[in-house]
């Protein structure tokens, strides 16, 4: 990548050595993009969960569209990806989509664990292991399934403090759906 030249504060063209540089740029921009809800202000996407033990995902953004989906799990965590109003578009983890009303959720973090594609053990591919610290040289405290629903107590760069239960340990961020890439949480 060429460095800008000139006086300090003087602004220099950037220029690409490829256009793979360039492909990867603007790749970058839009993962990194964050919108905000016109609703909320809050960002999109962005995670929370069900806040109700039975949640209808409408075909559209008010009580007059069919209801698509009936959830039956409190704090099953969604992404909001769009706002209308007092409506929430929500994603899940197999990637269906459908409306629901803001008062059926909360911001409360959980995730859902999730296969790591790289895993090649096959107890490793069935199920996930907490540890005490963020480290896999650390002592394993349980062995989760795929589909357990875990509270997000805190995420750094690779890994995340989880709770599920009764446990208290971290968890390998890649393994958890319901926390977005890059997202710290403290």
């Amino acid at each position: 990548m060429a460095k800008p030249h000139g006086k300090p504060g003087t602004k220099a063209p950037l220029i690409a050595e490829n256009d793979d540089e360039d492909n990867e740029r603007e790749a970058i921009k839009e993962i990194n993009k964050v919108e905000y809800g016109k609703s909320t202000g809050l960002p999109v996407p962005r995670f929370v969960a069900l806040k109700s033990r039975e949640t209808n995902w409408r075909n559209g953004p008010g009580h007059r569209y069919p209801i698509k989906w009936v959830y039956s799990q409190r704090g099953y965590p969604v992404q909001v990806i769009a706002e209308f109003e007092g409506w929430r578009k929500i994603r899940d983890v197999d990637g269906e989509d459908g409306w629901v009303h803001e008062a059926l959720i909360s911001g409360q973090r959980n995730a859902v664990v999730i296969a790591n594609h790289g895993q090649v053990n096959a107890e490793a591919n069935s199920q996930l292991i907490i540890y005490r610290k963020p480290d896999e040289s650390s002592y394993p405290i349980a062995k989760l399934e795929f589909g357990v629903i875990v509270k997000l107590k805190k995420c750094q760069e690779k890994w995340c403090k989880v709770e599920a239960a009764g446990y208290n340990g971290w968890a390998r961020r890649e393994n958890l759906w319901g926390v977005m890439p890059d997202e710290i949480i403290k």
